[in-house]
This record gives C-alpha cells, sequence and structure tokens, in this order.
C-alpha cells in the first residue's frame, strides 16, 4: 500500500549520483582512479560523436591546485578512430564540471 501523496519513482528519472556523486564535506567526491576514469569515460561518450572515444588515464597533481582539484585537466585518450575535432569538444564539455566535483583518491 502507498502512502498517500506519495510520488512514484520514475524510471526513467537520470541517476545523477551515478555523474555526480554525492557531495562531501569537501565539496567533491573522492573516486579511485579506475572509476574516475569510468565516469570520464562515460561522460564523454554522451557527446554527440564519441560513442566509442575512451579515457584511459588522469595524471595527478602532486598537490591540489588552488581550486582543490589534484588531478590535471591532461587526460589520455582512446579516440577509437573520432576526430580530434569532435573529441576535443566533448573534452571540454566535461573537463571542467569534472574537476570541480571530482577528485583522485
Amino acid at each position: 500500500m502507498s502512502t498517500p501523496g506519495a510520488v512514484a519513482p520514475d524510471p526513467e528519472e537520470t541517476d545523477v549520483n551515478f555523474v555526480f556523486g554525492q557531495e562531501e564535506k569537501s565539496g567533491r567526491l573522492t573516486l579511485s582512479r579506475a572509476a574516475l576514469v569510468a565516469r570520464l569515460t562515460t561522460l564523454i561518450q554522451t557527446c554527440e560523436g564519441c560513442q566509442r572515444v575512451r579515457v584511459i588515464d588522469v595524471m595527478p597533481l602532486p598537490r591540489p591546485d588552488a581550486a582543490g582539484c589534484n588531478w590535471s585537466t591532461t587526460l589520455v585518450l582512446h579516440p577509437a578512430g573520432v576526430a580530434a575535432e569532435v573529441y576535443a569538444l566533448a573534452y571540454a564539455q566535461v573537463i571542467v564540471p569534472a574537476r570541480e566535483g571530482w577528485n583522485l583518491q
């Protein structure tokens, strides 16, 4: 029996916790290298023409930058035949919000 006024879950609702994670006190979600690579790959693959592009690795910084991020804007990508002009746009779309929300463990 359902509670009066309760809203049924929407099966098509996006799981924002997968993409953006649970915010911690620092304001960033700390992820293992593998989890960070997987999330970056997922984000890039949502961009038009980049469904086969994969992030292979991220570059850790020796210490967090002024914004508090501890990994570089440099990513190692496997473009899978996608033109640089295409995956560069995808990279530009995802790198800033990803660095604002995630840190490397």
